[in-house]
């Protein structure tokens, strides 16, 4: 070998290592950027998560405010018939189905918000499941770029050019493929996160219109008469109110406890879904692009080896 083409050769390495560290590089600042725009898709999606918690929170309390008071004042209708000799002992009665009512209105709205709190472990959940599938996944193309770099710098295989070319940055493309996987994880569970809010507002709507029902129902008696009212309009009145404790309140009282129970078993049910949902979407974008690493080196050794 002549001088001239020693000069040469040593000169082509140096270019050839220059190019190399520079792939490296941007495969590190790759990573990097990646990792950022996770993590703030990560915070992005905890704060929605904490937004949605109290969200929920927010309405079982308006719920539970707005109906109690709602209770109470359909209630009071029925004080003035309590020392009434004829409608007393029905309106009692109908005085009781409001009470219970309220009773179930405050224990089952306090056992909506605690289920609906528990929608806050899934931030925390998926937060340390997103790092640890972040961080193997990106280790294996740093690997696998520096598995690259060793065979391409001792390669004397007459296809050498075309390889590297068609793989210098095949793990760079990968990391940022990768990252948008990641974070289409999060940002689809946000929008699953909606649908649950969709629910719960009309499960919210349905019971408030149960108890704004049972309410009026009671009013609708006292607006018939009073006391003082003739007889056959106090019979009238009694018989309304002896169609709310038999008829009318245990009706009301079913429906919406049944509503209660669905809102609860159906926020319990999605908390494990929206877990398993994310954990699926992560393992699957993991799964994938570590065999897409782990597929690099054997991709080079047999474009080294035929071309192809």
């Amino acid at each position: 070998m002549t001088r001239r083409s020693l000069l040469w050769f040593a000169l082509s390495l140096a270019v050839l290592a220059i190019n190399l560290q520079d792939a490296s590089a941007q495969l590190d600042n790759a990573i990097v950027s990646k990792r950022s725009s996770i993590n703030s898709t990560l915070v992005s999606f905890s704060n929605n998560i904490v937004n949605k918690v109290n969200d929920y929170s927010n309405k079982f309390v308006s719920l539970r405010n707005d109906m109690s008071f709602h209770l109470k004042s359909s209630s009071e209708t029925i004080t003035q018939f309590l020392t009434s000799e004829s409608i007393s002992q029905n309106a009692l009665l109908a005085l009781d189905v409001l009470q219970k009512s309220s009773s179930t209105l405050q224990s089952s709205s306090s056992a909506s918000i605690t289920v609906s709190a528990s929608f806050s472990s899934v931030g925390t959940c998926m937060n340390t499941k997103m790092q640890a599938s972040v961080s193997a996944t990106f280790s294996a193309f740093s690997t696998a770029q520096s598995q690259y770099f060793s065979i391409i710098t001792s390669s004397s295989s007459p296809f050498l050019s075309t390889c590297r070319s068609r793989f210098s940055n095949t793990a760079q493309d990968s990391v940022n493929q990768a990252g948008d996987r990641f974070q289409d994880c999060l940002n689809d569970e946000n929008n699953e996160q909606g649908r649950v809010s969709w629910i719960i507002n009309n499960f919210v709507t349905l019971i408030k219109q149960n108890y704004q029902a049972l309410g009026n129902h009671v009013r609708s008696c006292a607006s018939l008469g009073s006391p003082s009212s003739r007889e056959e309009v106090q019979a009238e009145i009694n018989a309304c109110y002896k169609g709310i404790s038999i008829y009318v309140g245990p009706i009301y009282e079913a429906t919406i406890a049944q509503q209660f129970t669905l809102i609860n078993t159906m926020m319990q049910l999605e908390v494990v879904a929206s877990n398993n949902r994310v954990k699926t979407c992560i393992n699957q974008v993991a799964k994938t692009y570590t065999a897409m690493a782990e597929g690099i080196v054997p991709s080079l050794n047999t474009c080294l080896s035929t071309g192809q």
